[in-house]
């Protein structure tokens, strides 16, 4: 199993120092107007594929595996009535063609109702003109499983390329449903085609790093290995809120987290 983060492609060197095998390209800012986030320029402009090429040129002279990206979400991609939409939109449709020019297997989306969720997927496809790349849809903490599910095989059955990116921080905070982590892994089974990986107390989205939480992690690649995950672990884990005393150790902490919960799943998928 390889070993990603979620991550401008700009964090390229830092990632292949600290030990990362690929990245999971972090398009999510591309729509920011620095208030209260930064914006990402790296979509900005009419030869943004320039600017793509060399990024790609440098993560494969670091031998830093482009897998799968995440594309923006912070606007209502269900509502066209709501500001910014149209350029939210465009930006959106850029940042999945600039996904599939990258060479990324999968690119995320995040899951509202299936009626909802369904017909922006469709339309995404269609607007941004991208012919391999799949949509992993995410499970967000305020929907159901179940509605994940059914717009997931909803999609699969019109025989659209798509699949879920399992988020263990998401699904341990859910309200919306009894099960724990690994439960609601087998209940996705075979669907889930990449992973957002991260920990918290149940109580809030923290993004911290495995082990600073209370998932029960043996018991979720014991899930992953029985229904026969096969992607890489992509950490999503924030980092901003450490010191800058702190932030070298916590990175390389991230890393060995992660690789001791790779172990963990080799190891039950060679029983």
């Amino acid at each position: 199993m390889l070993l990603s983060a979620n991550a401008d492609l700009r964090s390229a060197k830092k990632l292949a120092e600290l030990g990362y095998d690929g990245i999971d390209v972090s398009f999510c800012r591309v729509i920011y107007r620095d208030d209260p986030y930064p914006h990402n320029p790296q979509l900005d402009g009419d030869d943004y594929e320039r600017l793509l090429d060399q990024h790609a040129e440098e993560c494969a002279r670091l031998g830093l595996k482009i897998l799968t990206s995440h594309i923006p979400y912070r606007y209502a991609y269900n509502d066209p009535t709501s500001e910014n939409y149209e350029y939210n939109y465009s930006m959106t449709c850029r940042a999945l063609a600039a996904s599939e020019y990258l060479g990324a297997e999968w690119a995320v989306v995040h899951t509202k109702k299936a009626e909802d969720t369904v017909p922006y997927v469709k339309r995404l496809l269609q607007d941004s003109g991208v012919k391999r790349i799949g949509i992993a849809i995410e499970n967000m903490m305020h929907y159901p499983v179940e509605e994940l599910i059914k717009s997931h095989d909803i999609l699969k059955a019109e025989g659209y390329n798509v699949g879920v990116c399992f988020d263990t921080g998401h699904a341990h905070v859910n309200k919306h449903f009894d099960t724990d982590v690994a439960e609601t892994v087998r209940l996705l089974g075979d669907r889930i085609k990449m992973l957002h990986v991260h920990d918290n107390l149940r109580n809030s989205d923290h993004h911290a790093a495995p082990f600073l939480g209370s998932i029960k992690w043996d018991s979720v690649m014991q899930a992953l290995a029985e229904v026969g995950y096969t992607g890489a672990l992509n950490l999503e884990v924030m980092s901003e809120k450490q010191p800058k005393e702190l932030l070298a150790m916590y990175e390389q902490y991230n890393v060995q987290a992660a690789r001791l919960l790779i172990s963990k799943f080799e190891q039950y998928s060679a029983k």
